[in-house]
């Protein structure tokens, strides 16, 4: 694929179906859908110095969204690359951003749009003045990987995210008897009955109603040491993308122990952000299945086929049997 795309500065500028037929088409996660991009447009978790929407033929048959957004970041996600002499205060041209996990090229079966997705977002990173660009988070096992490295973009490690099929099971005590380890089950049974001792309530509140739960992932990853991560507006955030999110609160003796800011689309759900009370907590064996039952039962009843896991915590996640997805950035220079 050649052509040139069509670039626009707001989401708004592009012909929602047009863009979801495509995100459609190829089988694109929650992060590529119009309601996740324009809510983030108004509400980035990071500073963004520019948005555009790259949009390949006509009628569409790629898209791409593209950010400018400092090397600095809260979490080290674009600090952590080693870009050969970046400096404080450097820009980056980015698809997909650090919060999004999944990255490909949403294009139609067929279209192998990585060439000239390189060649415009190389010429509209010159164009903003900013030294690289870069696709973050991409599966190293994909042939977008490949078509990236193909068109001279260098490969960096990244992260791992984990995920597991679920399209077999009919409710979570079948996802559960399928873990080969007996001690896990054991464990995971065991956590689910003492949650219920202790008063066990879940609920789902209206992504506008969800304060306490995005309060309660800010305080989590404020306490791991990245306070940025999610800034004050993420319950904005929360709110505008509610078409795509799912809210979970876990309470225990009437206090909120856990929540999670979930995504789903046609085919996944994602535990995106969680957030756990280590005070509430603190007599239960594992405070992540607590948090995990609930999540594959949401994904289960929502006919998700894969439980996404979010990044990180690779010990405790490949125990119930959440498979690694090792991520990569792939970065040109302009």
């Amino acid at each position: 694929m050649t052509t040139r795309p069509r670039i626009y500065p707001a989401i708004e500028r592009v012909d929602r179906g047009e863009w979801m037929t495509v995100a459609d088409a190829a089988g694109a996660s929650a992060f590529y859908d119009y309601t996740f991009l324009r809510a983030y447009e108004r509400a980035p978790l990071q500073e963004t110095d520019a948005f555009f929407y790259l949009v390949f033929g006509d009628p569409a048959v790629a898209v791409l969204p593209a950010y400018v957004q400092s090397t600095d970041d809260a979490i080290g996600t674009i600090s952590g690359l080693g870009l050969p002499g970046r400096s404080p205060g450097d820009r980056i041209m980015l698809t997909h951003v650090a919060h999004c996990y999944d990255t490909i090229f949403p294009a139609v079966p067929g279209t192998r749009p990585a060439r000239a997705a390189c060649a415009a977002l190389r010429d509209l990173a010159r164009q903003e003045g900013v030294k690289w660009f870069a696709f973050l988070n991409v599966d190293g096992g994909t042939p977008v990987a490949q078509d990236l490295e193909a068109a001279g973009l260098t490969r960096i490690p990244m992260n791992t995210r984990f995920r597991v099929d679920i399209g077999a099971y009919s409710g979570v005590e079948e996802f559960v008897s399928a873990i080969p380890s007996k001690k896990t089950r054991f464990r995971l049974r065991q956590n689910r009955r003492e949650t219920e001792r202790l008063g066990l309530a879940i609920s789902h509140p209206a992504p506008a109603d969800a304060l306490a739960a995005v309060e309660l992932c800010r305080r989590t990853t404020a306490r791991h040491g990245t306070p940025g991560y999610y800034p004050e507006r993420f319950h904005e955030f929360v709110r505008l993308a509610a078409a795509v999110v799912r809210v979970e609160e876990v309470r225990l003796e009437g206090q909120l122990a856990a929540a999670a800011i979930c995504l789903h689309d046609r085919t996944r759900f994602h535990l995106w952000a969680g957030g756990i009370d280590h005070e509430v907590t603190a007599r239960l064996h594992s405070s992540f299945a607590m948090l995990l039952w609930p999540s594959i039962a949401d994904a289960i009843a929502l006919d998700a086929r894969v439980f996404e896991g979010g990044r990180g915590n690779q010990a405790i996640k490949s125990r119930y049997r959440l498979a690694p997805v090792p991520l990569f950035a792939f970065v040109g220079s302009t």
